[in-house]
């Protein structure tokens, strides 16, 4: 089952872990990559960042996103960790 969210500008982010390859949706725009933050990145494209936000401030926020799927999925795979 996909994680949905909100980018920062309202679009709707899917993301989910396929046959060990990250899988992002945003939109028209669609991300593949080995880490969550990469597909995220790819799916987001060239968009124009949200009003008064940088391109730093957005990159953050995928690496924040990025963090709390993976430790979601570590903790969905390995539930013995707990």
């Amino acid at each position: 089952m996909p994680w949905r969210t909100y980018t920062p500008d309202g679009r709707t982010l899917e993301v989910s872990y396929e046959d060990g390859t990250w899988v992002a949706t945003c939109d028209d725009g669609q991300g593949v990559g080995k880490t969550a933050a990469e597909a995220i990145t790819q799916s987001l494209g060239e968009e124009i960042t949200p009003i008064d936000r940088s391109a730093a401030v957005l990159d953050e926020w995928v690496v924040q996103q990025a963090a709390q799927l993976e430790l979601e999925l570590d903790e969905e795979l390995d539930p013995a960790d707990d």
